[in-house]
């Protein structure tokens, strides 16, 4: 059968066919305007994620304090320009405030040479001289320069050159300084000449704040390093030859983030809040103060007493400082959270009269006076501890007792409970003249029982306490003319303690951590730098009655009486028996008296005697009667007796033969150099032999 359509059939069809294809057409264009749409929105992400990369942040904050900080941000619209270099004629730094920077010399700079603020308006920057090296005397500024800068207006808040050419202990103080920076500060290091030499284990610490390059540089390397506390690093580079001047040039963008409101704090506190930021922000290396995340409380809480709390009423307790604020807001920091500390007797003494020191007392709530000297270097100190010891005597005529303590030396939180034991000693027996809370033996591997104490021949010293009458005794005779280099504390001992004794504990309470004008590195290494600290309190001390003479000189003569006795050579390695089968050892060695001076014992046979046990050489500081106690472990003692020197002498049975220093053979008097006990004739200098071509390599991961 023929089939046939209609017109009208066709055209229908035709309008359905149109129409369907109008429809997928819609369909096309509605996914490819979505697939657009979605392609935008992905470039812009990618372009926020780049932007918010390449700007280094000033400032980390928690996400718990994001609420405070809600205006809080980071701009590119205020930039500083930093150049800072290295090489081997010295170092330099330059900061400006640039409002369209260049890679030219900053648009606006103030050059200052003691890193102080701003100045004029304008960003300080500082900048020291480069020098030709002579042989001697070394410039001042070969070393490692460290500069923390302000992360709001560049401005340079602290500066210093630790001397790392030299191996031994400045690697700590450097270490010591850069945990005291707060967070979000800007922190610029540059070596001058060499410094890196004694960078040591200060080079982990690098690595864990940031720095890809420090940990595997030469000695002899160059380095720059620009970074944030607790955020990134902004430049690092180095060259590893000293040649010529190695010079690194960046831009810096200032933060926007808004310093703590007065509104966080409670009422009371506000206005000391607005002081304390205020202070911060001209202050770079003061820990916990100017941390704006986890500030320390102001004022300082109260602590506990101790149970002889009554030993301390009215015991003055003076702090002498300079103007190492850093060091003594830590100081000041351990000695009021100690227990037992009655603030009411605190008191500083400054040598220089500086405002901030000044509002840094403020703050602490901490009376101070000034007692300013004009002379040289050790002169100046010889005078200034007169001053302090007339300023005990004037000031508080009818206290029994004083403590006395520095600007660099970190207290135990036992120290003052320790003070409250021993100080009435001082009064019980005339044989006594101070009570020292640094331990005169006390060092690492010779230090265990917190609850033993010892009386010996030793000076003040880093934190100790005194009678009002040892006080006068010593002015009555104290120089207040003439040129005298002495330092003071060991003209005490050699003029006034006239073989008066000071009682010491076997663990210290005191630190010495600082680095000041009379600190030999070697020395400081060897000596206070890693001293364990008795970190519980209160500790009981044991038998502290028994420390007056009588009573010692019993214990201690049963003590050497029942000692195994030792032979041989105490410079060998097996010489002290491990593990100990007795509780106590004694070793007889010949000691003779000086002819020098009063009444000392010989210090070459004292001191290498000393020095094969580990002991402190250089000073026969610590013996009682020519005894001189060390503890080599936890549970065993042994007594060094020097004869015929000691009043102990004696006790030794005849058969027993002297070891003498003095009749040892070439060979044996060798094996005392290696005084391998802590470490110290163990020179390993990072990186010796490293090389252009390997540190490449180790950066590229081949």
């Amino acid at each position: 059968m023929r089939m046939s359509y209609s017109t009208h059939s066709v055209r229908t069809v035709k309008a359905g066919d149109e129409r369907w294809r109008w429809q997928q057409s819609k369909r096309h264009l509605l996914v490819i305007a979505v697939a657009l749409l979605l392609l935008l929105l992905l470039l812009l992400l990618v372009s926020v994620v780049v932007l918010l990369l390449s700007a280094p942040p000033l400032l980390l904050l928690p996400p718990s304090e994001l609420s405070s900080h809600s205006s809080a941000r980071i701009t590119n619209e205020r930039l500083a320009e930093v150049i800072v270099s290295s090489g081997g004629e010295g170092w330099s730094l330059e900061v400006g405030r640039c409002s369209s920077c260049s890679m030219r010399s900053p648009a606006t700079q103030s050059v200052i040479s003691s890193g102080k603020n701003k100045r004029n308006g304008k960003v300080a920057a500082v900048l020291h001289s480069r020098k030709q090296i002579s042989s001697s005397p070394l410039p001042v500024e070969r070393g490692v320069s460290f500069t923390v800068l302000n992360q709001r207006d560049g401005s340079v808040i602290f500066q210093k050159v630790f001397p790392l050419w030299q191996y031994w202990a400045h690697f700590a103080d450097l270490e010591w300084h850069l945990q005291r920076v707060a967070p979000g500060r800007v922190v610029v290091m540059a070596v001058s000449v060499d410094g890196l030499v004694g960078l040591r284990q200060a080079a982990h610490l690098l690595a864990r704040l940031g720095s890809l390059l420090a940990p595997h540089l030469p000695p002899q390397a160059c380095w720059t390093w620009v970074f944030v506390k607790g955020g990134r690093t902004i430049s690092e580079t180095a060259i590893t030859a000293s040649h010529g001047t190695h010079r690194s040039h960046l831009h810096l963008p200032l933060s926007d983030i808004l310093l703590p409101a007065p509104h966080m704090y409670p009422v009371s506190n506000a206005t000391l809040e607005e002081i304390r930021w205020q202070y911060c922000s001209h202050r770079g290396v003061m820990g916990g103060l100017c941390d704006e995340h986890s500030p320390d409380p102001l004022p300082p809480p109260p602590t506990s007493r101790v149970t002889r709390q009554a030993a301390l009423a009215g015991v003055p307790v003076v702090v002498t400082a300079g103007t190492r604020h850093q060091y003594l807001y830590h100081t000041l920091t351990t000695v009021l959270t100690a227990d037992g500390i009655e603030p009411r007797n605190l008191l500083v003494v400054l040598g220089d009269a500086l405002q901030s020191a000044s509002q840094l007392l403020l703050l602490l709530n901490v009376p101070h006076v000034t007692l300013p000297v004009e002379a040289g270097t050790n002169s100046k100190l010889f005078l200034f501890y007169r001053d302090v010891f007339q300023l005990l005597a004037d000031r508080y005529p009818d206290a029994s007792y004083a403590i006395v303590l520095d600007e660099d030396v970190e207290f135990s939180s036992d120290f003052f409970s320790f003070m409250s034991q021993t100080l009435p000693l001082l009064k019980a027996d005339p044989t006594l003249c101070c009570v020292n809370g640094h331990a005169a033996e006390g060092f690492l591997g010779l230090a265990h029982d917190n609850t033993r104490v010892f009386r010996g021949s030793v000076q003040v010293e880093w934190g100790y306490g005194i009678t009002l009458d040892f006080v006068r005794e010593a002015l009555s005779v104290w120089e207040t003319s003439g040129q005298n280099t002495l330092l003071y504390d060991f003209w005490l001992y050699m003029n006034v303690q006239k073989g008066r004794e000071c009682i010491y504990p076997e663990v210290s309470r005191t630190r010495h951590f600082g680095m000041g004008v009379n600190t030999n590195s070697y020395l400081k290494e060897a000596g206070p730098l890693f001293m364990p600290l008795v970190r519980e309190a209160p500790v009981t001390l044991h038998n502290v009655h028994r420390l007056q003479l009588d009573m010692w000189r019993t214990d201690l003569a049963h003590n050497i009486t029942t000692a195994k006795v030792l032979q041989g050579n105490p410079c060998h390695s097996s010489f002290l028996p491990f593990p100990p089968s007795s509780l106590s050892y004694v070793l007889y060695y010949k000691l003779d008296k000086a002819e020098c001076c009063n009444n000392m014992p010989e210090p070459y046979q004292y001191g290498n005697t000393a020095k094969c046990l580990g002991l402190w050489w250089l000073s026969e500081q610590g013996h009682h009667r020519g005894v001189t106690i060390a503890r080599f472990t936890w549970n065993s003692t042994v007594y060094l007796v020097g004869c015929p020197y000691s009043q102990y002498c004696h006790l030794r049975p005849a058969a027993v033969p002297l070891w003498d220093v003095d009749a040892l053979t070439e060979e044996e008097f060798a094996q005392i150099g290696n005084y391998a006990s802590r470490g110290m004739s163990n020179v390993t200098i990072m990186n010796e032999h490293a090389t252009s071509d390997s540190l490449i390599a180790m950066l590229s991961g081949a």
